[in-house]
C-alpha cells in the first residue's frame, strides 16, 4: 500500500513515533517493528523507551522491560532509521522547498576552528516543530522568525537538509558572506 501511496504522491513525507520496551514486549514483537520500519522507510521516525507515567493504565502492566533493553532497542531502531532518513533526505537534494524561518544560528567549521558562518534555520512541510531535523540555509540572516522563504536544497544530513535561498518574502533580508 505505501508504494501506491508514494506514487500518487512523490513528494509525501511519512513520519511517525515509536514507544519500545511496552510492557510485556518480547525480541520476536521489536524485531516485527524493526522488519516494519525497514520496510516502509519513513522518512522521519521519533522514539522513545517506555517510562510508565502514573496514573496510566500503562503504569499498572506487569512484565516491565528491563531498563538496559528498552535502550539497547531504542538504540537498534535509531541506528536503523539512520541510514534510511539520509536515503530519504539525500532524495531531497536537487528540489526547491518552501521552508518557514524559525530563526538564526551559526554554522562551526568542521575542525572546530575555522570561523563561523551565520546561517537562518527553518522547517518545511516534511518537518514537525521541535522533534524533526532543520532546513538550515549558510551565509543568511535578516528573515524573520514566521516569514516563508524558498530554498534549494544542495546537502543532505541525517536529519537536516542545507540549501541556498532562492527568494525571500521579506526585503530585509540579506545575504551575507
Amino acid at each position: 500500500h505505501m508504494e501506491k501511496l508514494r506514487a500518487a504522491m512523490p513528494d509525501i513525507a511519512l513520519r511517525t513515533t515509536f514507544i519500545v520496551g511496552y510492557p510485556g514486549e518480547t525480541e520476536a514483537e521489536f524485531q516485527g517493528l524493526l522488519d516494519f520500519v525497514e520496510e516502509i522507510e519513513f522518512d522521519k521516525v521519533g522514539a522513545f523507551p517506555f517510562s510508565p507515567e502514573p496514573g496510566t493504565p500503562a503504569a499498572l502492566l506487569s512484565e516491565p522491560v528491563p531498563d538496559a533493553v528498552k535502550e539497547e532497542r531504542f538504540a537498534r531502531l535509531m541506528e536503523l532509521q539512520q541510514p534510511i532518513s539520509l536515503r530519504r533526505n539525500q532524495a531531497q537534494v536537487g528540489k526547491k522547498l518552501s521552508i518557514l524561518v524559525e530563526g538564526e544560528g551559526e554554522m562551526v567549521a568542521e575542525d572546530g576552528r575555522g570561523q563561523s558562518t551565520p546561517l537562518l534555520m527553518g522547517r518545511s512541510y516534511r518537518d514537525a516543530p521541535e522533534v524533526d531535523g532543520l532546513v538550515l540555509v549558510p551565509g543568511m540572516r535578516g528573515v524573520p522568525a514566521g516569514e516563508f522563504m524558498e530554498v534549494h536544497i544542495n546537502g543532505a544530513m541525517e536529519y537536516d537538509l542545507v540549501g541556498e535561498p532562492l527568494l525571500a518574502t521579506t526585503f530585509s533580508s540579506r545575504r551575507v558572506g
